[in-house]
């Protein structure tokens, strides 16, 4: 029987620590305090997309079932400490930390 590799959300949270310490303007989203700021709010989305969200029930439904784009880059770190843009991307039986460089 294969071995599988797991990691911990401890582990992930040391590594992305250690990750942001080397690249400046890097933070854990643990360490935001207010992350509403990092994405878009319904006001901020193209003339477009509220018009399609409009006609589904407006803000409400958007808050509901859309997607808040994030104004920042981000990524993951993986629990073996490997960064990844798609939480998707993130291997099963790892856990991961979220990181968005916000300067």
């Amino acid at each position: 029987m294969e071995k599988v590799e797991t990691y911990s959300v401890e582990d992930a949270a040391l590594h992305a620590k250690a990750w942001c310490e080397t690249r400046p303007g890097w933070q854990r989203i643990c360490d935001i305090e207010d992350t509403d700021g990092l994405y878009k709010t319904y006001a901020e989305l193209s003339v477009r997309d509220r018009r399609y969200w409009d006609k589904k029930g407006g803000e409400y439904a958007w808050r509901e079932w859309g997607r808040r784009p994030c104004k920042v880059p981000f990524g993951f770190i993986t629990g073996a400490g490997a960064f990844v843009r798609d939480i998707l991307d993130v291997p099963r039986f790892h856990n991961s930390m979220m990181v968005f460089k916000i300067s």
